[in-house]
């Protein structure tokens, strides 16, 4: 971790508008949402991660409860994550919790949930909030990315166990599903006003190249700036950085120099998905192509507030970490915007590929 840079120039030409929400509000409410639920306690660092910074700014055309709904729904999944870590060892029970869940958001509202379950019980609860702000075909889009991201988060419970960590491709084909960085983007949709964005047009190549590469994005700063944090809970064997360093021989500068190149490879594939889903005759895809890259400088502005990479509570333990400091630019340090070669990477490479004339 001693290479890690003390300032980091972040490359991000998407400019975020303006914040109408009460911010400290929309935290507050999660927060305490949280503590009625038993899944957090005010003032720990798990249970206050500034999550509505990054909410508030990727949705700023949201309603008030659409942003209250997700902040709570973020604070749900990454305590869930904080709770299976401790369960990495158990497949089973985290297979069964997995099912468990998945019928929370599936069943019907009335289905009776498991007793003393309190992530089921939390996730029926977000499930009414969901369906009074979503509409139908993004409540739809919604229930499926979540089944996707418990799906994925087996899958990383699994790699972990494994004597050494998945090669690159692996990993790049287990992050996507395994970050629930794709359960954002019903939110997205659904605040734009693309309530009639059906499971066809999610799944055009295109749209989906785009929709993909901007999380994914996400998913990279993720790792970036969690490195420290799993080194103290031992998950940082799973992390992309330690992936390239396993698989391609390199010291822990190589694989942060290599891993941000490949973040900015992807804001620049991004900017260019974007000029052409605008132009799209489909009302519903331009929308969204001209919301979903908020999230972009939406998880820099978190990255450069939350608690959660600078404090972690472990075993009894407070460790506490300085990140880089971050620097938004519109240049990129390392690679040129205008080279939209893809990357060596099949899992992801075929995004480049849907690029038009």
């Amino acid at each position: 971790m001693e290479s890690v840079p003390r300032e980091l120039t972040v490359y991000c030409p998407i400019l975020l508008p303006g914040n109408p929400f009460d911010v400290d509000s929309i935290e507050r409410q999660a927060v305490e949402w949280c503590a009625e639920h038993g899944l957090g306690r005010p003032g720990r660092a798990a249970a206050t991660m500034d999550a509505a910074v990054g909410i508030t700014s990727a949705l700023p055309s949201a309603s008030e409860s659409m942003v209250v709904a997700s902040t709570r729904y973020f604070y749900w999944g990454a305590l869930l994550d904080d709770f299976w870590d401790t369960l990495s060892g158990d497949l089973p029970r985290l297979a069964a919790h997995a099912g468990e869940l998945q019928r929370a958001l599936f069943a019907a509202p009335t289905a009776p949930l498991p007793r003393n379950d309190l992530w089921a019980a939390g996730l029926r609860d977000l499930r009414a909030q969901f369906a009074a702000v979503l509409g139908t075909s993004c409540f739809a889009a919604l229930q499926h990315e979540n089944a996707v991201w418990l799906n994925g988060q087996l899958w990383y419970a699994a790699a972990r166990r494994r004597e050494s960590p998945p090669e690159v491709g692996e990993y790049l084909r287990m992050r996507w599903v395994n970050s629930g960085v794709g359960t954002l983007i019903p939110f997205t949709a659904a605040a734009a006003g693309c309530r009639g964005l059906d499971a066809w047009q999610l799944g055009d190549p295109v749209v989906r190249a785009f929709a993909e590469a901007v999380m994914f994005t996400c998913a990279l700063l993720n790792d970036l700036f969690s490195i420290a944090k799993e080194l103290v809970t031992g998950t940082a064997a799973t992390n992309l950085y330690s992936v390239l360093a396993q698989a391609e021989g390199l010291d822990t500068a190589a694989c942060l120099v290599k891993g941000w190149q490949l973040y900015e490879r992807l804001v620049a594939l991004v900017v260019r998905l974007q000029r052409q889903l605008l132009a799209d005759p489909r009302p519903d895809v331009a929308l969204l192509a001209g919301d979903l890259p908020n999230w972009i400088p939406a998880a820099i502005a978190w990255a450069s507030t939350t608690s959660r990479y600078v404090r972690v509570d472990h075993e009894g333990q407070h460790t506490r970490f300085t990140p880089p400091a971050l620097v938004v630019s519109e240049t990129p340090t390392i690679w040129d915007p205008e080279n939209l070669t893809p990357p060596p990477y099949p899992e992801i490479a075929w995004w480049w590929s849907t690029i038009g004339p």
